[in-house]
């Protein structure tokens, strides 16, 4: 008789060694051994203040728009740089920036355009692929400040950002992989925390957007 002993069980093994068991057919169980690679695990792209590594972070890019009140014309400049000490080190946008968010989920729901036609006389409707509409984006993030003081100027530049009527760049790795580079900013919440001070959260719903290029095929008369 042949018994089928696991060669991974170092316990059989000893006992089948010193028993003198001849007649058990020791042999590899596992058919996967050497066949399942271990994955190479992502790096973070930085660390944040805190020191904690960042896998996903939001860089707001800047803009420029006229005020149609004032008739002004409002910059929101790409001020900002990464450099070698900087707490994210390692994004996809590399050049100036407006703002950079460290703390932040973001969701995507990505709605289809179909038409239904009902038809007299046969069950359910006729549908017509139409094709995918605007993704709805909901970013929930925080902004963080020192102990015991609230972050005032990321809040208001924050604001500056949003209240911009005009389509805004934004770069990050997670949502670059879906295809969003441009975003249109429907509403945002930012709620006062019981028992928190010395942060903001804030929550974002903005639609995708795809920049339009015009090519002028004639001269201007």
């Amino acid at each position: 008789m042949k018994y089928i002993i696991p060669t991974t069980n170092s316990a059989v093994q000893r006992v089948i060694q010193y028993a003198g068991l001849a007649s058990v057919q020791i042999i590899n169980a596992n058919k996967y051994t050497g066949r399942i690679t271990s994955p190479v695990k992502d790096e973070p792209i930085g660390l944040s203040s805190l020191g904690t590594p960042i896998y996903t972070d939001l860089t707001l890019l800047g803009c420029k728009y006229t005020d149609n009140i004032t008739g002004n014309e409002i910059t929101l400049p790409n001020d900002r740089f990464r450099s070698n000490t900087a707490s994210v080190t390692n994004t996809p946008q590399r050049g100036g920036f407006y703002m950079n968010i460290e703390t932040v989920l973001m969701t995507i729901e990505q709605p289809i355009r179909v038409i239904k036609t009902e038809i007299q006389g046969r069950n359910g409707t006729v549908k017509e692929y139409i094709g995918a509409d605007d993704s709805r984006i909901t970013i929930n993030g925080m902004i963080t400040g020192k102990n015991g003081v609230y972050p005032r100027d990321e809040v208001n530049r924050l604001k500056a950002w949003l209240d911009a009527p005009l389509s805004k760049g934004i770069v990050a790795w997670w949502l670059d992989n879906l295809g969003i580079s441009d975003i249109v900013v429907e509403s945002y919440n930012i709620p006062q925390t019981q028992g928190g001070y010395s942060y903001q959260f804030f929550t974002i719903n903005a639609v995708s957007d795809i920049p339009v290029e015009l090519n002028i095929t004639q001269p201007i008369q």
